[in-house]
This record gives structure tokens, C-alpha cells and sequence, in this order.
């Protein structure tokens, strides 16, 4: 029995190099078919990953104001009554806004200095340490030609001068290419909002988080002078991100599951090139005794070897197009605002399925293309097939 199918195995793979021609373009068609749909996974993996990484090593509780159902400055006056509960750390003020630097726009980040994340990377320089000093990613750095030592100003302050002390590697993250990271109160200046933050960055002793939120919920219970406040998790983050990321992939894989559909009646043409001469060939060995499933079986394994000859060139091309095109036109599905070509390597990441799935659409969209025509050659009778 084994022999047999090996049999089988040998004349499959001796037709598929005898029509070279059709087997070549049956296998282009189907890497141009798998190409957008492993890169475009393998590109919201690599963001959400990058993603949870930053969720990870943030803080445990982020606290705003809410103003008519959006985030609003807290006052720092805060800070003091909330380092009282039991169970925080530390508690951090950040600023966090958008500004022009000509033509533009960047995102600017005031925190001290001392509690810059340790995922940014410097790739010159070091970090702010006096008033005015900035550090700036590089995609920010090479579009404005911005070196060590050089000066800039806002447009949202042009009063306020700032040099760069340090530019960081846009590897620390996809959203730090175009980022300004400055101490607290130089961005408190630049914004002109003195005595307050955007958030607050609340560190917790681990299984306080719960509890700690609780009291928050109630510090301002009653008083109706004050505002409501708002509370986000590091869980209730990570489940936001998570649900974003799925969302899209969701997106992208109806969209993608439409155009499989098209792509069949395609395939369907493409698979019948020089099919002539295989009814003709399927006559023959009709003629000489094989038996239908035979003939179907041989047909599988050819789709077989072709699903299996594409899906890893699919990823193969997939991966340079990330590596050496920077997920050129695909990218920007999964990260706003970054243009047709990203200024910063754009993160990926290659996860097993994908790849198993992109081999199961090319064996569905070849035996589709194929089968029943050869199913129908097969059952007609040898003299009228070999006509």
C-alpha cells in the first residue's frame, strides 16, 4: 500500500515539472494571494506585542479627570492625598499633548527625568537633565535635521527654546519616532498649564490594585463641587489594546476573505492553461486500467506539493517585504498615521497559524481550481476524452 501511494507520489511530481509552465503560474498566483494576508497578520501581532510590552511596563493605575466623557488635567495638589493610600508606591504626573514643529506634528511628553522608561534607547546624546533639554527620536531628528546640541521651538510656544540633549532609536517603540520626551515642568510651560498633569501614573504594591481603585471611586464620593474621576487599570489597558488588535484582524480578514472568493473564478482559469492535454493523458491511463480515485488522488497530491511550495514562498516574500520595504502600502492599516512608508522599522511577528492557514487557503483554492475538472475528465469515457 505504501509503494502505491508512492507511486502516486513519483507520477505527481513528474507532471508538475512536465507542465512547468502552468505549475509556475498556479504557484505565483497563489504567494500573491497569501502575501497580504501573512504580512498583515504578522504586522498587527508585531504592533500588539510591541503594544503589551509598553502596557507591561507601565504603571499599575492611571488616573484623569473626566470632563463630558473625556480625559481632563488632574491637579498635582492630588498627588499628596493619594501617596497616603495604602498600598501605592510612588505616583508620577505626566503631561502628554500634540504640538507643530513647522510643518510637523509631534508628540510631547513631559515626565521627570528619573522615571523615563527604560525602553527608550538612546541612540546619542543622554538624557534631559536641565531646563529646556529635550530628547527627541530620531524619525523627528532626520526629518528636521536636528543633531546634539541644536535648538528648536514649538509652535504652540515659540517663547521657549529647546535643545536637544539626546535622540533616542526609533526601535524603543513604533509611537517614538516622532516623540519629544522632556521633563515635567518644561512641558507644563510649553502647554501653559501650570499645577496640573494629563494623568497620573499610580504604582501599587501587587494585589492592590483592586482595592486602591476602590478607594479612588470614593475620595470624591458626595462632593458635588468636584469632578468625577477616571480610572484605567493596567488589566482594563492590556484588554483594551487586545480588543483593538482583534478588532482589525477581524477587519482585515473579512476583507481578505472576500477577495479569496474572487480570487477562485481566477484561479479556475489560471489552473485550466494546457488542461487539453491532460483530459487527453487522463484518457490514456483511463484506457490502461487506473481507476478514478487513482487519477483524483494524484490530482491532490499535485495540489498538495503546489499548497506546499507557495505558503512558505508567500512567507518568504512576506518577510522581505517587512525587512527590506518596511510593510510598504500594508502597514498603515495597523498604525495611524504613519504614512504610505513608516519611518521606523515597523515591528512583526510570524505566529504558526497564520502560515498553516495561508497553506489551507492554497490547498482549498487549488483543488477548487482543478478537482472537478478532473473529476469530470475522469468519469468520461476514454474514447471521447482522448478525442
Amino acid at each position: 500500500m505504501l509503494r502505491r501511494h508512492l507511486n502516486f507520489l513519483m507520477v505527481a511530481s513528474e507532471n508538475l515539472f512536465r507542465y512547468k509552465g502552468r505549475t509556475i503560474v498556479v504557484i505565483l498566483c497563489l504567494v500573491a494571494i497569501l502575501f497580504p494576508f501573512i504580512t498583515a497578520i504578522a504586522l498587527s501581532e508585531g504592533v500588539k506585542s510591541q503594544s503589551l510590552i509598553s502596557v507591561e511596563n507601565g504603571a499599575d493605575i492611571y488616573l484623569t479627570y473626566d470632563q463630558y466623557g473625556r480625559n481632563a488635567a488632574v491637579p498635582l495638589s492630588a498627588i499628596k492625598e493619594i501617596k497616603g493610600i495604602d498600598g501605592v508606591l510612588r505616583v508620577v504626573p505626566r503631561v502628554i499633548g500634540r504640538a507643530f514643529i513647522s510643518s510637523y506634528l509631534a508628540v510631547v511628553a513631559g515626565i521627570p527625568s528619573k522615571e523615563v522608561p527604560s525602553s527608550i534607547l538612546l541612540e546619542k546624546g543622554d538624557i534631559f537633565k536641565d531646563s529646556n533639554e529635550v530628547i527627541i527620536g530620531a524619525g523627528l531628528a532626520k526629518a528636521l535635521n536636528l543633531e546634539i546640541g541644536n535648538s528648536f521651538i514649538l509652535d504652540i510656544n515659540k517663547t521657549k527654546i529647546l535643545k536637544v540633549s539626546g535622540i533616542f532609536s526609533s526601535q524603543s517603540s513604533i509611537w517614538s519616532s516622532d516623540l519629544i520626551f522632556m521633563s515635567f515642568d518644561d512641558a507644563a510651560e510649553i502647554f501653559r498649564k501650570e499645577g496640573v498633569a494629563s494623568d497620573l501614573l499610580i504604582y501599587v504594591r501587587p494585589g492592590y490594585v483592586a482595592r486602591i481603585a476602590e478607594v479612588l471611586n470614593l475620595l470624591h464620593e458626595g462632593d458635588e463641587k468636584m469632578p468625577l474621576i477616571r480610572i484605567q487599570t493596567k488589566d482594563l489597558v492590556r484588554q483594551y489594546f487586545t480588543k483593538g488588535f482583534t478588532m482589525k484582524q477581524g477587519i482585515f480578514t473579512a476583507l481578505y476573505t472576500v477577495a479569496f472568493a474572487l480570487a477562485i473564478p481566477a484561479l479556475l482559469v489560471v489552473s485550466g492553461f494546457g488542461m487539453g492535454e491532460r483530459r487527453r493523458e487522463i484518457g490514456i491511463i483511463k484506457a490502461i486500467g487506473w481507476q478514478t480515485s487513482e487519477i483524483m488522488e494524484v490530482v491532490f497530491i499535485e495540489n498538495l506539493l503546489i499548497s506546499l511550495t507557495a505558503a512558505p514562498l508567500a512567507l518568504i516574500a512576506s518577510f522581505v517585504w517587512i525587512k527590506f520595504f518596511n510593510g510598504f502600502l500594508i502597514a498603515q492599516f495597523f498604525i495611524a498615521e504613519i504614512g504610505i512608508l513608516a519611518k521606523f522599522p515597523v515591528p512583526a511577528r510570524y505566529m504558526p497559524m497564520p502560515i498553516f492557514l495561508g497553506f489551507a487557503f492554497a490547498l482549498i483554492l487549488t483543488m477548487v481550481g482543478s478537482i472537478y475538472s478532473t473529476w469530470r475528465s475522469a468519469v468520461t469515457p476514454p474514447a471521447v476524452t482522448m478525442k
